[in-house]
């Protein structure tokens, strides 16, 4: 429930790691294979010279500075342009409104914020025993409220049976808000459910 761009994210994850496997192997056979490791060298060394000639083949009248280093640091700005719109852009979408409500007549619009929503949830799930805490947070997505609910389970728990209280509450909210959006029941344990001890059925 967030503004992060997940195909993108994976595929640049993916090209990454393949590129980081490749110079691993190509390292290891490098290291392991003197031939390799002097094909390597002269690879080196032949870039570098065909690096130094191009340098050299387009200097900026009156400077020693060539128009492929100009170029080079352009094109390094871009990139870093894009890296730092694409840092940007992750996570993202977080809202401080779980929903709002707009005026039959026109006349205005009424929002409802988070933290109020927030402790209902609270104060709803306060004397129920399979619960030891809920939380709640709000997104932008696709232009409408998103809600997203987590609740810890006391150990021992079903998880159904959460799941069914989850819908219990949204659909309280639905009622109190006027408003149905996207909405994530998050059921979760950790440490303080380990603690908790298991809840006893009569």
């Amino acid at each position: 429930m967030s503004g992060t761009h997940r195909g993108l994210n994976r595929l640049l994850l993916g090209l990454f790691g393949l590129l980081l496997t490749g110079a691993g192997v190509l390292i290891g056979a490098a290291g392991l294979f003197p031939g390799i490791a002097a094909r390597w060298e002269a690879a080196g060394t032949s870039l570098r010279e065909d690096a130094a000639t191009a340098l050299s083949s387009a200097p900026i009248a009156g400077t020693s500075t060539s128009w492929w280093t100009v170029g080079a640091l352009a094109l390094a700005v871009i990139v870093m342009v894009l890296l730092l719109a694409w840092i940007s852009s992750q996570g993202g979408g977080r809202t401080n409104r779980a929903g709002r409500r707009q005026d039959p007549a026109k006349n205005g619009t009424t929002y409802v914020e988070t933290p109020l929503v927030a402790a209902a949830i609270r104060d709803a799930v306060s004397g129920d025993d399979r619960i030891i805490s809920a939380s709640v947070s709000t997104w932008k997505v696709k232009r409408s409220d998103g809600l997203k609910l987590t609740l810890q389970a006391r150990k021992g728990v079903s998880p159904k049976d959460l799941a069914v209280r989850g819908e219990e509450l949204l659909s309280g909210l639905d009622n109190l808000l006027g408003d149905q959006g996207p909405v994530l029941i998050r059921i979760t344990a950790g440490l303080r459910s380990s603690l908790s001890g298991t809840d006893r059925v009569r």
